[in-house]
């Protein structure tokens, strides 16, 4: 997530100066001011670095990389800037930067045009912010002022929920939908009914009839069909049913339970010729939380 660009934004940032590249904001007196801040800069992006992937992001997975620019501006102002990756103390404030930081990659176009603006808006929120807690309303109200609101109608929503596996949206969406996984270990986008189903012979030789296989493969690689697994629990799981893998890898009906009720399992079916139902069903279930999670 280290670019140059993101680097000299970050210097940039901390130093309050302004943030466009260009001959004007380079002076010699403004580059003292940058070497200053620089051991700060420096600390606040490795910092940064180190959030990102506690919350599970890499070089991979993350879709806008300009989002480190911000984390480190807020970091920089905190006294704690040292213990705060990993502090009790410092939960729930982490929880709130994380939650806003998915939905700003969850909706489009936060991240593109306009950068400069937004985070200089967003600068001046943390600069005046007098809270000692990252201050979401204030930033969200700022970046609405420069069109770049992070509210979503049902289309949008429909839009999020048709996340396709492998995208960097997805994990964010996931992420956001089922928190309290440590992200910090190797995570892998799994995809509850096996993937290997869903080819034109495999559906056939299921016994699904020529007329809905449609219904089928348009379904099942985006979100309904997708959980977060840690890497070796994922390959260790191969392409077996879900309610075989529970049982495999659960032996106790009450951690079943648990598990599918955490990831919006109900309902999960024992026949491969009932996905369609349950995939539908999931999604309602998924749309709800993500309502939830987005203050709808």
């Amino acid at each position: 997530s280290f670019t140059k660009d993101n680097v000299l934004k970050s210097a940039l940032m901390i130093s309050g100066l302004p943030l466009r590249f260009a001959v004007s904001t380079f002076t010699q007196e403004n580059m003292a001011v940058v070497e200053s801040k620089w051991d700060l800069t420096r600390q606040s992006l490795l910092t940064a670095a180190s959030l990102l992937k506690k919350f599970g992001f890499s070089s991979r997975n993350l879709s806008a990389h300009s989002v480190i620019v911000v984390l480190a501006c807020y970091l920089a102002t905190l006294e704690n800037q040292a213990s705060y990756v990993e502090s009790g103390k410092t939960s729930a404030d982490r929880n709130a930067l994380q939650k806003w930081l998915m939905r700003t990659l969850i909706k489009t176009g936060v991240w593109g045009s306009g950068l400069d603006t937004v985070l200089t808006r967003i600068r001046t929120v943390i600069q005046e912010n007098k809270t000692g807690e990252f201050p979401t309303d204030a930033i969200e109200q700022a970046m609405a002022q420069v069109g770049k609101s992070l509210s979503f109608d049902d289309v949008e929503l429909e839009e999020v929920l048709s996340s396709r596996y492998g995208t960097a949206k997805a994990f964010a969406v996931l992420s956001l939908l089922y928190p309290g996984l440590d992200l910090s270990a190797e995570f892998h986008q799994d995809h509850i009914f096996p993937k290997s189903l869903f080819t034109d012979k495999a559906l056939a030789k299921a016994g699904i009839s020529q007329d809905i296989i449609p219904n089928y493969q348009e379904r099942f690689d985006t979100l309904g069909n997708l959980q977060l697994l840690k890497g070796q629990i994922n390959i260790e799981k191969q392409a077996q049913l879900p309610e075989a893998w529970l049982e495999e890898s659960m032996p106790s009906a009450q951690e079943r339970e648990s598990y599918k009720r955490d990831n919006d399992l109900d309902g999960l079916p024992l026949s491969f010729e009932d996905f369609v139902e349950f995939f539908d069903a999931r999604k309602q279930r998924m749309l709800t939380r993500l309502r939830t999670s987005l203050g709808i």
